[in-house]
């Protein structure tokens, strides 16, 4: 049987104490990991390349979303499940849209967390029922927009806009707070979501979007 590598990230010790009881107990994990703020998931994260993480969506600075849409560039293969007391109904299509695979409301008993991770490392995406209706009347919605720029998440508009400023892969980084690889990473999304052929292409159309003229791809 397959043992999966696992990072857990949350600030709440007694939060954080429960996960490693419950997920050290399965045979399925091994625990490589914990951390209690997003600066530091993005890093043990780069350094210890987990199967999967588990994380909460507020750790006292940063952005939750965010940070899932960081993780998903840097570790495209990685399984990313958010356990957190936020409005399901509000963030779990926000974190399934940044790149989540699984959501478990702190609401629901501790041991869903280990069965969320079972369904997200054989593949699927675990929500409640509830929000598997949102996300379908989500993805109708989505097939009629019209604008390309309106399917991109905050994090991608975000390095979209410093890319039209002008500045350099290593500049983005250092404004971003992110690795060169991993701002390249999503340069390379940018390009196939925006269907665009060269980075010059991209930095066209980003230096338009910056200026308010109609990009022209």
């Amino acid at each position: 049987m397959a043992i999966f590598r696992l990072l857990i990230v949350d600030d709440h010790p007694i939060v954080l104490t429960g996960l490693k009881l419950l997920l050290a107990s399965d045979d399925r994990f091994d625990i490589c990991g914990e951390v209690t703020s997003a600066i530091a998931a993005r890093a043990e994260a780069e350094r210890l390349q987990p199967d999967a993480i588990v994380t909460d969506l507020v750790m006292g600075e940063g952005d939750g979303i965010e940070l899932i849409e960081d993780l998903r560039a840097m570790l495209p293969a990685t399984r990313i499940v958010v356990y957190s007391s936020r409005e399901e109904h509000v963030w779990a299509p926000q974190a399934i849209r940044a790149g989540a695979h699984g959501y478990v409301a702190k609401s629901e008993p501790l041991d869903v967390v280990a069965i969320a991770l079972g369904r997200v490392m054989a593949g699927a995406i675990h929500v409640s029922e509830p929000v598997q209706q949102l996300l379908i009347a989500d993805i109708a919605h989505h097939r009629d927009r019209r604008s390309d720029i309106e399917c991109l998440s905050a994090r991608e508009l975000q390095v979209l806009r410093l890319i039209g400023t002008g500045e350099t892969l290593q500049s983005l980084a250092r404004q971003l707070d992110l690795s060169v690889k991993t701002v390249g990473t999503y340069r390379e999304r940018l390009k196939i979501k925006l269907g665009l052929d060269s980075v010059r292409m991209l930095e066209r159309f980003a230096a338009d979007h910056a200026a308010g003229r109609t990009p022209v791809s």
